[in-house]
């Protein structure tokens, strides 16, 4: 009966890590460019962004695949061939729902990013229309990361406008969520002329009274202005271009923008720097003793590579005499090195036997899912307690096992 208790609490508790599994999941908080560059070298002008992109197309082609966008691929690679690309800031504060990225070797994909860096950071702009769709990317110049930005319909725009039909006006605004302090971007360099040239921008930002907040001139490319958001409130962006000629651009160029700033600055959440484990194996000792182990716990990454594990649980008895049904709390240090890891630490294993500090090793190898999401992993183990390495042969204790990580 106190066997089939144990099973039943771990057997619970490993469903309880299941379904807590997906509340744990959150935005990731990007600080820093370049960890884990897809590129190497930084990508500083339009030819070296397409050398990127003839090396690179194999392991890109297998980050559109993981982010479920295979389907965009080739019109990507042959937008970002043209000879136009042009590079643009990302702030902090913007959204990315994708990037793809490197892990040595492996080509991986982390999504909803949130850039969190102190400064902005530059990185070229790849529009794709698709379908009446428009999918716009940024790669980082830094590292090459390849990262869907935003998904919209394309701009509705007169079709073969005469030379002298104005201006037409386009503008992007980010972030349009923020806090006080905050800075918003108001980009409207790829407004066009298709009968001369852009020659200015005026952009009016009104509170939710209608009174002026902010309204300037910009009289020379690439008409982007950015605007520090001093009080909360509710903000309307209106933009106007106009060209060498004195015509302004008119509907349906540049449609009003609401901006939102809110009183307090979010506090931003940290990624999460572990994942809970379950382990579930068979242990045997020669004296003789054969256990069911199970265990649940935290792995908490220091770094991509080293890890410290803290697992709780029970080895129930299943055959022989020279010991009762026992439980454990193990604390291990771990090296990651892409698909195996190993291990060692001390663990305490209690029974009405006996009570033993041991010196624990082992080593697995991950067969099922990326180390960012769920994955199963077989594993090895031996153990002994620390005042018994004389009598190994008999009392020292071997296993393995699965190991599930959420």
């Amino acid at each position: 009966m106190k066997m089939r208790s144990m099973v039943g609490m771990c057997f619970l508790a490993v469903l309880m890590l299941f379904a807590l599994s997906d509340q744990a999941r959150a935005e990731f908080q990007l600080k820093q460019l370049g960890v884990n560059p897809f590129y190497g070298p930084e990508i500083k002008s339009n030819e070296q962004f397409r050398q990127m992109m003839d090396e690179m197309k194999v392991e890109m082609k297998k980050g559109f695949e993981k982010a479920e966008a295979i389907g965009l691929f080739d019109d990507f690679v042959a937008q970002a061939g043209r000879t136009d690309i042009r590079m643009i800031e990302v702030n902090p504060g913007e959204k990315l729902q994708w990037m793809i990225f490197r892990k040595g070797k492996t080509v991986k994909v982390v999504k909803d990013v949130v850039w969190v860096g102190k400064e902005p950071f530059p990185a070229f702009l790849v529009q794709v229309d698709k379908a009446g769709v428009r999918y716009v990317f940024v790669v980082p110049s830094k590292c090459g990361n390849v990262s869907l930005a935003f998904v919209g319909p394309v701009p509705a725009v007169v079709a073969q406008p005469a030379p002298d039909a104005g201006p037409l006006c386009q503008v992007r605004v980010t972030p349009q969520n923020l806090a006080v302090g905050g800075e918003v971007t108001i980009d409207a360099s790829q407004s066009t002329d298709p009968g001369g040239a852009i020659v200015s921008a005026q952009i009016q930002v009104t509170d939710g009274g209608n009174n002026p907040f902010m309204k300037k001139t910009l009289d020379k490319p690439p008409f982007i202005e950015r605007l520090t958001m001093s009080k909360a409130g509710e903000y309307m962006v209106r933009v106007a271009v106009t060209d060498n000629k004195g015509n302004e651009s008119s509907a349906p160029g540049c449609p009003a923008t609401k901006v939102i700033v809110t009183a307090d600055k979010p506090i931003a959440a940290e990624p999460n720097p572990g994942k809970f484990v379950a382990d579930l194996g068979y242990m045997y000792q020669a004296d003789p003793a054969h256990y069911l182990l199970m265990r649940i716990g935290y792995d908490y990454y220091f770094t991509d590579t080293f890890s410290l594990l803290g697992m709780v649980g029970a080895a129930p008895v299943l055959d022989g005499e020279d010991d009762t049904d026992s439980f454990m709390v193990d604390l291990t240090a771990n090296l990651h090195q892409q698909r195996m890891f190993y291990g060692a630490g001390v663990g305490f294993w209690s029974s009405s036997t006996d009570d033993r500090l041991d010196l624990i090793v082992n080593a697995g190898y991950r067969f099922y899912g990326e180390v960012d999401k769920f994955n199963v992993a077989v594993f090895v183990e031996g153990r002994a307690a620390f005042d018994q390495f004389d009598e190994l042969s008999d009392y020292a204790r071997v296993g393995a096992g699965l190991r599930f990580q959420f």
